[in-house]
């Protein structure tokens, strides 16, 4: 089994620290960059990649095994296109150090595990700390979309970019809206509403 980096879609930290930037991975490091945070095995990231090649899309993921499924059908799907790269970390290792300052256009957090255990609340992806790094990653104008199908989790949410501060909800009161069936974001949105659970979406922009 491959235990070294799946090139050339995985992007490592050496390279970055080696090579000048985590930009520099892509072919045009120029393009405005969005950033997939845990891509799992939905194929959102490489549908993205190839319906807006004017952009890069990075796709971070803590799981080894869903990065290489993924380049797997980046191979079968799109060849090797120059504008779609994947990270193999925690997120909160990436964003703070290597996309900061002002380097990402729009993060997409779509349906990150709930934790729904009180006593495992800590693990949730979304804290102030992480969501500060996230403000700072972003350039003017920068936004945070978001959604689960996990009410409190979302309500949590909402407090924490308030703790982080600097934010703007690009959204009415309550503050999240409930996602009409629509175009498939990822898999899980299909999933969760085959079983009946209604899915809401939150909105975040970096303030001016």
């Amino acid at each position: 089994m491959k235990t070294g980096p799946f090139r050339p879609f995985e992007t490592t930290w050496e390279d970055w620290v080696l090579g000048g930037g985590l930009l520099f991975a892509f072919e045009d490091p120029s393009l405005p960059l969005e950033v997939e945070i845990g891509p799992g095995d939905d194929d959102f990231l490489l549908e993205q990649a190839e319906e807006y090649p004017d952009r890069n899309w990075l796709g971070i993921e803590y799981s080894r095994k869903r990065v290489r499924r993924t380049v797997r059908r980046i191979e079968r799907r799109l060849g090797t296109p120059g504008n779609l790269r994947l990270v193999w970390r925690p997120a909160a290792d990436v964003v703070g150090r290597f996309l900061t300052p002002g380097k990402v256009r729009r993060y997409h957090v779509y349906f990150p595990d709930p934790w729904p255990k009180k006593h495992h609340h800590r693990y949730r992806l979304l804290s102030p700390a992480f969501l500060t790094d996230v403000r700072d990653s972003l350039c003017e104008g920068g936004e945070v979309r978001f959604c689960t199908d996990h009410l409190e989790y979302g309500q949590e949410t909402l407090q924490a970019f308030a703790e982080a501060g600097g934010w703007e909800n690009g959204l009415p009161a309550p503050g999240y809206e409930i996602l009409e069936p629509g175009d498939r974001l990822t898999v899980f949105e299909t999933r969760w509403r085959e079983e009946g659970r209604t899915i809401h979406r939150l909105l975040f922009r970096r303030s001016t």
